[in-house]
Order: C-alpha cells, then structure tokens, then sequence
C-alpha cells in the first residue's frame, strides 16, 4: 500500500514539469496580430419590464412668486400603470472597429417594444400642492389618462472618444 501510493506521488511529481513544457508562450508581435472578429452576442428573449409602480412625479419652484412666496409643486400623483413597460427580444451585438486614426464600438439593439403587445395604460390626477410628495394643501386641478401607448425601439448605438 506505502509503495503505491509512493509511486503516484513520484509519478506526479515528475508528470509537472512535463505538463508546464506543454505551454508555448506568444510574442507580442503574434498577439498583436490576433483579432476578434465574432464580436460579442447577448440574446434577449421576452425579457419584460412589467408591475411598475409610481407614487408622484413633481415638478417644483423653491421661493414661489411675488404674492405667492412660499414653495410651490406641480405634478401627478395616485398614478396607475397597468401593461408591460417594455419587452426586449432578439441579439443585441456588440462589436468594436478601427478606420484610419478611429476606434469605435458599435452596439446594434435588440427590438425593444414600450407597451407590450397590449400596451401601457396610466392614470393618474394632476395635482398642484405645497410639497414635492403633493400631499401638503393639495388641489387636484385634472386626470392624466394615456391609454394603449406602444412603440419600439431599434438601431444601434456607437461609442467613440472625440
């Protein structure tokens, strides 16, 4: 039992210098001439943003106006989303390029749908008020209702210094 557990221990530890032999370093100017032409693909499928959720949105004015000098708000609150935000499906592929003095990275998008298939409802009051939560002296002045709102979104994005 000594002699075989002996023999794998010598065995392994001749096998490592043999095994670090295997590796063949390359020069700069091999690695310089080494491309990544494939770019990178990251795929999107059905990848929804949905159940969103808003308390208020304010728009404010510190110090009011002569007459009216204190802190006035303006905005919609009781707000209800219902449908998808956006679905995003297909590739999204990343590649980076260089012409002449110019290195650019080109990112062509998945298609990115803002409602869904259904689309995105919102209704919310609008509401004038002497806080940013407008809850403080809040008057509700009307109703924000967008119903069925769809779009998409497609292209591509390049990055570059200038």
């Amino acid at each position: 039992m000594k002699k075989s557990l002996a023999l794998a221990v010598i065995a392994v530890v001749v096998m490592i210098p043999l095994a670090s032999f295997a590796r063949t370093a390359i020069s700069d100017s091999e690695l310089g001439s080494v491309i990544a032409q494939q770019g990178v693909t990251i795929e999107f499928v059905n990848l929804t943003l949905s159940n969103t959720s808003l308390t208020s949105m304010a728009w404010g004015d510190a110090g009011g106006f002569t007459g009216y000098a204190s802190d006035g708000w303006a905005g919609i609150g009781n707000i209800t989303i219902t449908g998808d935000v956006a679905v995003m499906n297909g590739p999204m592929n990343i590649d980076i390029g260089t012409s002449g003095n110019s290195t650019r990275v080109n990112i062509s998008l998945p298609t990115v749908s803002i409602g869904g298939t259904a689309g995105l409802n919102v209704t919310a009051s609008v509401k004038l008020a002497a806080s940013a939560d407008l809850a403080t002296n809040a008057t509700t002045v009307g109703v924000l209702d967008i119903k069925g709102l769809k779009t998409q979104v497609s292209g591509s994005v390049m990055v570059y210094a200038h």
